[in-house]
């Protein structure tokens, strides 16, 4: 893992030009103010799917590949691309003999962060733009949902996401986004049956006892989202890259990513849960609850369809509503859920005396399953249309 000061040791070494290799938000934004801040000057970037001449950020415009490939030996390439494209790129560099390269991502960024929440005032200042949350969480939110934030007056629901993110801070938050802990605080709330029971629970992967488990499970790590491993045969799931992706995983605090505090101090972990066979077609119902009471839901279907994952608001009696978040909503009829009652009565149990916060449950062959706990769902940076929407969701939380 890589820290601030070996960055600005290989600043002080390099004498040659400094590239970027993707031109998306984690080269234009994120990682081009973390190279700034350690003294880099960035000459150009480079990306496969961006015009030659496209100016990017500060002036710093898109180079053709070969020019690049051309002046190889005394160019530095930061290669800041997401996992879809990135080994693609490397391949890339490597065909055309490009020695000079520093993989960015959101681990690096992570590990960067660590090592400079650990440093002195000073140090913290000179990297505001990505270390300081409330810097950080303007200029990604004037990005994302293309308006200012307001923090001193929030009237929006996009808006009000971030005063809680930057101000509501409570012990108990870290254990209801811990995915091993909550199981125990939602049992003591509402009952242990709505829970998947837990098969095991370790520090390290290496630690798991793969004889113990049935031969199916599930695999996670309790501090993230997007860690899970599903294993529907333990003789033939792929040891190496399971252990690659929870391993590194578990190396990146999760709160860097959006500045969710409860995720901050979570002690990191992978458990194992009961397998439990789902649909294709399987529904995600989701509460959105404003101190104990749950006001409207919507649903997550199709995500393994063509045109993607699909999100439907309705209201407590199931009735749709005219709006949507980000994403589009699904033009099929979804038929409301045989246990949608209880679902409310639970949402209002465990959001009781919470300014926001999402409830996620499951219905499986006429079961209900807990799912979890979002206090920042797309973490208060998804657009709504019609706008108006922003505001009305805005009202009913009360800071």
């Amino acid at each position: 893992m890589i820290t601030y000061i070996e960055l600005e040791e290989l600043k002080k070494s390099w004498k040659g030009k400094v590239c970027i290799f993707g031109a998306g938000e984690l080269g234009k934004h994120i990682a081009y103010d973390m190279l700034s801040a350690c003294g880099f000057s960035i000459d150009f970037y480079c990306d496969n799917y961006i015009p030659e001449g496209t100016l990017i950020r500060d002036g710093i415009a898109i180079r053709n590949n070969q020019y690049l490939y051309d002046n190889k030996d005394s160019v530095l390439v930061f290669v800041c691309l997401s996992v879809k494209f990135r080994e693609t790129v490397l391949m890339q560099l490597k065909e055309h003999k490009i020695g000079h390269t520093v993989t960015i991502d959101m681990n690096c960024i992570a590990s960067v962060l660590d090592s400079i929440d650990k440093a002195d005032d000073k140090v913290k200042k000179r990297y505001c733009a990505i270390y300081d949350d409330r810097t950080f969480l303007s200029d990604k939110f004037k990005r994302m949902v293309g308006y200012d934030l307001n923090i001193e007056n929030p009237k929006t629901f996009n808006e009000k996401i971030q005063w809680l993110k930057l101000f509501n801070h409570q012990d108990i938050y870290t254990v209801m986004v811990d995915k091993f802990a909550v199981k125990r605080y939602v049992s003591e709330q509402i009952g242990h049956k709505y829970v998947i029971p837990t098969l095991g629970v370790w520090q390290r992967f290496d630690d798991i006892d793969f004889e113990r488990l049935p031969n199916q499970f599930v695999l996670k790590c309790n501090h993230d989202s997007g860690s899970t491993v599903f294993v529907e045969n333990k003789d033939t799931m792929d040891i190496a890259k399971t252990r690659e992706k929870l391993t590194s995983a578990l190396n990146i605090n999760y709160y860097w990513k959006g500045r969710e505090w409860p995720y901050k101090n979570v002690p990191r972990k992978i458990i194992a849960e009961r397998y439990i066979a789902v649909p294709e077609d399987m529904v995600d119902y989701k509460f959105l609850c404003f101190r104990g009471n749950p006001e409207m839901l919507f649903t997550c279907t199709e995500r393994f369809e063509g045109n993607g994952l699909k999100v439907t608001f309705f209201d407590l009696n199931w009735n749709r509503l005219n709006f949507e978040r980000h994403y589009p909503s699904s033009k099929k009829e979804i038929a409301r859920p045989q246990n949608l009652e209880l679902m409310i009565e639970l949402s209002g149990k465990l959001s009781k005396g919470i300014p926001f916060v999402r409830v996620d449950f499951y219905e499986i062959k006429g079961t209900v399953y807990f799912g979890e706990l979002t206090f920042f769902p797309g973490g208060g940076m998804e657009e709504f249309r019609p706008v108006e929407w922003d505001y009305i969701l805005g009202e009913k939380i009360v800071l």
